[in-house]
């Protein structure tokens, strides 16, 4: 029987996450920059057993280091107040 490796794609500022896992504890994220600005860089896991959601939050935290904060969005009022 052949091996299966589950792939997922999640957007993410722009970037595309590419989420493999081919089983047997060796998940990889490789993170995909916007069209050209880049190639892709296959994330290295700050420690040798991160799970692949540990491996997602270290890849979107280098994300937001290269794109700087995250705009604050503005509140919605949601009291029925219609301006105008």
């Amino acid at each position: 029987m052949g091996r299966l490796t589950a792939v997922s794609f999640r957007p993410y500022r722009g970037h595309q996450l590419e989420l493999r896992d081919p089983g047997r504890g060796r998940p990889t994220v490789i993170i995909h920059p916007p069209g050209g600005r880049g190639s892709p860089h296959e994330l290295t896991p700050e420690r040798t057993e991160a799970t692949l959601a540990e491996q997602m939050q270290q890849a979107k935290a280098m994300i937001d280091a290269v794109m700087g904060p995250k705009p604050v969005m503005p509140m919605r009022r949601d009291d029925g107040y219609r301006a105008g």
